[in-house]
């Protein structure tokens, strides 16, 4: 090969090259540039949702991200918005520890894209109370009506026979009684008479 055609050949590789190498990240997919919160960052705050930057345009719909804590179970809150590069996922109050955050969704020219990362959250999520009662509201419960003092019944009262006024009988074995004693006195008179 003639000298005059290697630097032809040499001319066309750098032409090309130089076409080539700047119009190469038109053709590059796109990819996922950073997050808020960042992967493997540490957050000492609560956190509301979950932001997701990209290198180039992405379509809503196919995109999900679903934000898992230690138990696997999703914290994501509702569906996630995706404007321009930006996708945003709300999500519930998150528990203590590892939280680990999976999307999925499509660039502009079609390509579907996806991927992992995690983050530790150190806030815990704020504990529910109870509502205080309200006593003004409360139905008072009914007081029972004091039972009014009823007259108690006379007792009657016994009387014995030693007690004066004994009635009837009583009159009747007073007058046995004298008759008795009586006739026991007259009869030992009688015997004590005759013996003398």
């Amino acid at each position: 090969m003639s000298r005059s055609r290697s630097l032809a050949v040499v001319a066309a590789v750098v032409v090309a090259a130089t076409v080539w190498l700047p119009a190469s990240p038109a053709f590059a997919h796109t990819k996922l540039t950073g997050s808020t919160p960042a992967a493997k960052a540490t957050v000492r705050k609560a956190v509301t949702d979950v932001t997701l930057k990209f290198s180039g345009l992405i379509k809503k719909a196919g995109t999900t991200v679903v934000v898992a804590g230690p138990d696997e179970v999703s914290y994501s809150d509702g569906a996630a918005s995706a404007v321009d590069r930006t996708v945003t996922q709300a999500v519930r109050p998150l528990p203590v520890g590892t939280i680990t955050v999976r999307w999925r969704t499509v660039s502009s020219d079609g390509h579907p894209i996806q991927g992992t990362f995690s983050f530790t959250n150190k806030v815990a999520p704020p504990v529910a109370t109870s509502p205080s009662p309200n006593v003004a509201a409360a139905t008072p419960s009914p007081t029972p009506a004091t039972a009014e003092p009823t007259a108690a019944s006379p007792v009657p009262v016994s009387r014995t026979s030693s007690g004066r006024g004994s009635g009837p009988l009583g009159w009747i074995i007073a007058v046995v009684a004298a008759v008795i004693v009586f006739g026991g006195g007259l009869a030992w008179w009688r015997r004590r008479r005759a013996a003398s």
